[in-house]
């Protein structure tokens, strides 16, 4: 990977490759500070009490190479390397490769990335909340994790539809998690698919994108080929959208999870996910709101059948001093649903962060 990262480089100092080779990127460093709440028993008791961090580090550290070539007849060729330094930020998308063939059909992408959470990074988001919603057992959404994909896209007027086909992987070795897996799956920016709440086994998605003036929307739909263990994602469903009022810009989605049932369970358990956000913008200024919720229907906790609703809410500034360069603050109030499915009850967490980001 860092000999293909390094050749990149090179091509993209050459005079005669420097119009066919791009380097992008964002840093994004700050203070973050996070109080944890107390998880409690059944009775009341503390069993792991919560606790203040707080402190400097990169939120956002990456960059990213692009070479595209021409093939004549409609054909080009693309491929993007992305490396990301950041060793645990909430919207850092992992390192990200991928090789795109266009056709004038449609596009067959070949890759390997950990990319944003379908709700918090995608078409609801509106960029009103840049930490997002998804990472440990801690916050409300489910953790990403990395995988290799095959999808081919086809854009019809409106419409851009995408079937893909997800696995878990290290992005070197070949067939990684075709046995089934119990891990989360995640989604891929540029695929059309994403997945929410799943396992790191094979997936098959089938994605529907509308793009028309300011409205955009997604829906789609995800199978997963799992290890049959209870608990395991069976399908997904995902919906989402944004529209452009000018003055505000407003989205929205859902993701529903069923799961195995598998065993002597007579009950189907279900995962059901929804984000609100609204973004308005005001000169160099921005202030945005979110408001997220994860439901786990029908669990298996502490012997028992059970239903636990986490919710959060987030506020956030941006100041834009250029089109490059901004300074970002947010704060966020959220309980975590999934240290309730362990038959503990859990006080809110708070967090906020104060941001500044470069791009270039």
């Amino acid at each position: 990977m860092k000999k293909s990262l390094i050749a990149l480089a090179v091509l993209a100092a050459s005079g005669a490759s420097f119009a066919q080779v791009s380097i992008t990127g964002q840093l994004t460093y700050g203070y973050q500070s996070t109080a944890t709440g107390d998880q409690k028993t059944a009775a009341g008791v503390v069993a792991v009490p919560g606790g203040d961090t707080a402190g400097l580090g990169a939120e956002t550290a990456e960059v990213l190479f692009t070479a595209k070539e021409d093939l004549g007849g409609g054909y080009s060729a693309t491929a993007s390397m992305k490396l990301n330094t950041s060793p645990a930020g909430n919207n850092a998308q992992g390192n990200h490769h991928s090789l795109t063939l266009a056709t004038p059909v449609g596009g067959l992408v070949l890759g390997s990335g950990k990319s944003a959470d379908y709700l918090s990074g995608g078409i609801a988001a509106v960029g009103a909340y840049y930490a997002g919603w998804d990472g440990s057992v801690t916050k409300l959404f489910t953790t990403r994790t990395q995988r290799d994909y095959a999808a081919f896209i086809i854009p019809v007027g409106a419409f851009t539809f995408s079937l893909s086909q997800h696995e878990g992987a290290t992005s070197t070795t070949f067939g990684t998690g075709m046995t089934g897996g119990t891990s989360s799956a995640t989604a891929y920016a540029g695929t059309g698919a994403a997945i929410a709440g799943g396992s790191s086994a094979p997936v098959t998605t089938l994605s529907a994108t509308y793009t028309a003036g300011p409205l955009v929307a997604n829906g789609q739909y995800a199978i997963y080929k799992n290890s049959q263990i209870f608990g395991n994602a069976k399908d997904t469903t995902g919906l989402s959208a944004s529209y452009d009022l000018g003055m505000v810009k407003l989205g929205g989605g859902l993701v529903i999870t069923n799961q195995d049932n598998t065993g002597t369970a007579t009950h189907s358990p279900k995962t059901t996910d929804y984000l609100i956000r609204a973004k308005v913008p005001m000169g160099a200024s921005s202030f945005g709101a979110t408001f997220a919720s994860r439901t786990l229907a029908d669990q298996t906790a502490a012997a028992a059948v059970a239903s636990f609703t986490g919710t959060g809410y987030s506020l956030e500034y941006g100041y834009a001093m250029s089109k490059r360069t901004s300074v970002i603050a947010n704060y966020a109030r959220w309980t975590p649903v999934a240290v309730q499915a362990t038959g503990r009850s859990v006080d809110a967490t708070s967090q906020y962060q104060l941001l500044l980001s470069h791009s270039f």
